[in-house]
């Protein structure tokens, strides 16, 4: 039978998305996951709030790695109920990530974007929600696809039965990050580009797709 291909709504697409999404092969979020582990000695003690926070995993990642507070957003309630479903602690929020959130200014120390920029036509509107939510010292960290791969055509998507779900994706260069963070005086205190071979072991069969040192993700720590 021949696979159909078929284009949704971001939230329809990850509603449909949500029941298989932690077990799906997906090299991307396999690597990001990954570069979350990393990110211990920056979440221990703090408060973490992530956008675009999906099924919970790397809220509940940052708990385990020492954070005292965890919450997100996602536009997807299917994602959420994944979400509550496995950490019932988390404080969650169904909500466009573009938008401001009912929530204090400087009331948390880590915001996180993992894998949800690239949803987003414009950078500005969800950096600056997160800069406004920033303590003093805080920091955002981004982990995104890199732009040389998706720049190249890669963008989320999912195989679902017969058929292959594709969803709105915006291929973000260099410049885009850059720009944004100079428009909201936001400061990148460090760049880091991932390739599957600094995962060593852990990278799979997918991560090497295009190769051990072709570039799959970019890391971005960014402080006001």
């Amino acid at each position: 039978m021949q696979e159909k291909s078929v284009f949704l709504p971001i939230a329809e697409a990850y509603d449909r998305w949500s029941p298989s999404y932690d077990a799906y092969d997906n090299p991307m979020v396999r690597g990001a996951s990954l570069v979350v582990e990393r990110l211990g000695p920056a979440l221990r003690g703090k408060s973490v709030f992530e956008f675009g926070c999906g099924t919970g995993r790397n809220l509940l990642a940052a708990k385990a790695l020492g954070a005292t507070q965890a919450a997100g957003c996602d536009l997807s309630s299917g994602m959420l109920a994944q979400a509550r479903q496995r950490g019932p602690s988390l404080r969650l929020f169904q909500h466009d990530m573009a938008q401001p959130l009912p929530l204090d200014a400087g009331s948390f120390d880590c915001a996180l974007f993992c894998l949800t920029l690239e949803h987003m036509s414009e950078l500005v509107p969800p950096l600056a929600e997160a800069k406004r939510l920033l303590a003093p010292s805080g920091r955002i960290e981004i982990i995104e696809i890199h732009p040389y791969v998706s720049l190249g055509g890669v963008a989320a998507h999912f195989r679902l039965g017969q058929e292959t779900v594709h969803m709105p994706t915006f291929a973000h260069g260099f410049c885009d990050y850059l720009n944004a963070c100079a428009a909201l005086g936001l400061f990148v205190t460090a760049c880091r580009e991932w390739r599957p071979m600094d995962f060593g072991d852990a990278a799979t069969g997918k991560m090497l797709k295009r190769g051990a040192d072709c570039p799959l993700l970019v890391q971005f720590t960014l402080q006001a």
